[in-house]
This record gives C-alpha cells, structure tokens and sequence, in this order.
C-alpha cells in the first residue's frame, strides 16, 4: 500500500473526497486482517469502518519514519482486539480445560502434502471455526507475531491461558487440515 504523503495532508484537512479515496487505497489492506480476527464478513466489515475511522482521527500523529502500512495495520489490530474485549462478556463461550499443562516449546506441526495445497481461503474458513478467544490468541500469536506475555496483556488472560489456545487451535487446525486432505484423496480417488 502506497499513499501519497499530499493525500494524508488533504485528509488532515477533513476534505471529504480524500477521505473517500484514502479509504478506497486502504480498504483490502485492512479487510485482509479484520477477515483473520471475525467469525463473518459483515463483522469484518464493520471493524474496517471502526478502523479508518481511527486511521482518519489520529492522521495528524502520523509521523512518516514508519510505513504508513505498518500504521495502519496497529491501528486495525488494536480496534480488533478493543472490539473483542467490549463484546468478551457476552460472546465468550466457557471452554474447560487444563491451563496447567503446558505444551513442549518446540511444538511443531508437520504439514502432509495435503496441506501444503490448501488454499488461503479454506485455511481462513479453518480458522473461523475456533472458538472467538481461541481465533484472535491464535491470530495474534501466530499470523500476527505477537509474544504470548503481549497477547496476554493486551485480552486480560494469562499467559498460561494463551498459550493453550495457541496449542490447542493448533490441534485443532492440525486435525481440519488432516480431514481435509482424507476427503480430498477420496475425491480424487
């Protein structure tokens, strides 16, 4: 994502057809990410609105030492994860489990030749089926690189808790993608 520094100074200045086009440079950039973190499109959309919002409110703290892009996407990422924790009592699902057992560090998921041909999408529609908590930790943690102590301050879990539902998205995922490539061999078959 390329902006113009002269299209910034112009949305600075509330001009309205700026804005429009700011949004418009900006809108698969920042759907791209909202689209990892909600359950549906019409969600996603929504915290894309939220977002540029934000984006236009604070245009005048950007400083142009970072990407723009790289702005942006803080930006879209703390709305996601603010969205999460004003809707976190009344979304969460309780899911018991032992947030004592702590997974081996290095935890390695092996991909069969199956999953090595998924496509995005399918992975996307693989991630939407974990539990809300589960989908943005595992997010954060792994797609976005997010420590586990980070991830943990930023949702008000513990970090114990974090890493579970990274371990146990990633079983789960593991056992999705091993499922999908069964039925994808008796397709062909």
């Amino acid at each position: 994502m390329n902006i113009d520094k002269s299209l910034i100074d112009k949305c600075i200045k509330q001009e309205r057809r700026a804005q429009f086009e700011l949004y418009k440079q900006c809108y698969a950039f920042m759907m791209k990410i909202c689209l990892r973190y909600q359950k549906n499109d019409d969600d996603a959309k929504a915290i894309v609105n939220q977002s540029f919002l934000k984006v236009c409110d604070k245009l005048d703290t950007y400083e142009s030492k970072a990407p723009f892009s790289l702005w942006v996407r803080r930006i879209t990422i703390n709305t996601v994860i603010d969205e999460f924790r004003k809707n976190k009592k009344h979304k969460e699902n309780l899911d018991y489990a032992d947030f004592d057992y702590f997974p081996p560090a290095n935890d390695h998921v092996s991909f069969n030749e199956g999953a090595q041909q998924l496509d995005a999408e399918t992975l996307r529609e693989m991630i939407r089926t974990l539990s809300e908590t589960s989908q943005q930790v595992f997010n954060l943690c792994v797609l976005d690189g997010y420590s586990y102590e980070e991830v943990a301050d930023m949702l008000q879990i513990t970090e114990a808790t974090c890493r579970w539902h990274v371990f146990n998205s990633r079983k789960l995922l593991k056992e999705l993608i091993e499922s999908a490539s069964i039925t994808d061999k008796k397709l062909v078959s």
